[in-house]
């Protein structure tokens, strides 16, 4: 998940453009008028919304239309806004509910001073807000819906390559909340005390996309090798770093010297990247009172990604934000122990291959193996550890031990 600094849960609330620059906008980008102008309490930390209503235009798509400005936080240029506005278009292909794209702009410098964009309005609530209102036989329909959905979105993008979806169809650049944005640059490398002012988005993240899950990995290494030998922050990890390299190294051989292990995740096909959410909850879904789905949101930073990873489990997510949302709620507490083994029964039901497909592709123990499973905890270890050492966290004097324990213990299953 990402990191939230005060100062950037703040955007939400500032008053950035005034109803004249929005009327403007909609005129130049639409040729039609504006009615009305609000703005919701409920941003999310990424964008400023307006909701806008249109005036009517005799043969006009999108008159008297009810729309959504959403004006993004200055994160990561152009990616972000990109990948999200080609993922609804090719979600809305394969049939899956999310908005229409009325219009973007992903130029950081274009007349607003900011990437933003406009989809349509789905006019229903979350189910966040109303599950509860549901009878049982509704709550029972919407986990049909979910199967239905699921099975429309898993070949969405296929075949794909690793990182995030580009305009007009194809790979993009990865996108990735973890990722070190903007803001994060300024205040942590290039301020005082450390004045690193020469870091820039591309010398601290993956900035490509990438045919196979060790090619991926690798990437971030790099991006995690660089970090840890420039900040001071990270000083502990430094003797890793020899180590660390011959594991970067050993990833990046051609497959025809390549170690056997590696030789297999680059071509296992339960290793093949999939299309996922990545915050799917109730919140981003939207129904109306009978709990019948109209609109799935927040797509920003939708990736292809490996299928093995708990927050491609759609099922998963719900339930267990249900549990940790509601935890007092019986209702919510039944959600959490049987929605999971009913999804996978009617999805074995309803469509069995793609039910098989999954069960393979889930099991990440035995789609990785002993060494892939090292690889993966050096990953993330080390995406911990800069995270939370970087900005001075005050679990970090607690956290060195564990952090140095784990990658030690891994480097050593891999023989580095």
């Amino acid at each position: 998940m990402a990191w939230v600094h005060p100062d950037d849960e703040s955007f939400s609330r500032r008053d950035l453009l005034s109803d004249t620059t929005i009327r403007e906008l909609f005129t130049a980008r639409l040729g039609l008028g504006v009615t009305s102008i609000s703005s919701p309490e409920d941003h999310g930390v990424f964008h400023k919304l307006y909701f806008v209503s249109l005036s009517e235009a005799e043969g006009h798509s999108w008159s008297g239309r009810d729309v959504v400005l959403r004006v993004a936080r200055k994160t990561f240029d152009r990616v972000k806004t990109e990948n999200e506005m080609a993922t609804l278009e090719l979600l809305r292909d394969s049939g899956v509910p999310v908005p229409k794209v009325v219009f973007f702009s992903a130029d950081p410098h274009n007349s607003l001073g900011y990437e933003y964009n406009c989809l349509e309005k789905i006019p229903y609530p979350s189910l966040a807000k109303i599950w509860q209102n549901l009878s049982p036989s509704q709550l029972d329909t919407v986990l049909d819906q979910l199967v239905d959905i699921f099975v429309k979105v898993f070949d969405v993008g296929r075949p794909g390559r690793y990182g995030g979806l580009a305009l007009g169809g194809g790979a993009g650049p990865v996108v990735e909340e973890a990722m070190w944005q903007i803001p994060d640059i300024a205040r942590y490398f290039h301020s005082s005390p450390y004045n690193l002012t020469t870091e820039t988005f591309a010398s601290l993240n993956p900035t490509g996309f990438y045919e196979t899950w060790p090619d991926y990995v690798s990437a971030f290494l790099k991006s995690y090798h660089h970090i840890v030998s420039i900040h001071p922050a990270v000083s502990f990890l430094r003797d890793f770093l020899p180590r660390l390299q011959l594991l970067i190294d050993t990833l990046d051989k051609p497959q025809s010297t390549a170690e056997p292990w590696v030789q297999r995740l680059r071509t296992s096909e339960e290793l093949r990247p999939r299309l996922y959410h990545t915050d799917f909850h109730f919140g981003n879904i939207l129904a109306d009172v009978n709990g019948t789905i109209k609109g799935i949101i927040d797509w920003e930073f939708a990736r292809m990604g490996p299928p093995f990873s708990v927050r491609m489990s759609w099922i998963g997510n719900i339930v267990s934000d249900v549990r940790a949302t509601w935890p007092d709620n019986p209702v919510a507490q039944n959600i959490g122990s049987t929605w999971s083994g009913e999804f996978h029964k009617r999805l074995a039901e309803r469509a069995p291959q793609i039910a098989a497909i999954k069960e393979r592709e889930s099991d990440r123990d035995a789609v990785l193996g002993t060494k892939g499973n090292a690889l993966q905890w050096i990953w993330v270890c080390l995406r911990s550890a800069l995270e939370y050492g970087v900005r001075s966290d005050e679990s970090v004097e607690g956290s060195k031990g564990s952090w140095v324990k784990v990658l030690e213990r891994e480097l050593q299953t891999l023989g580095l």
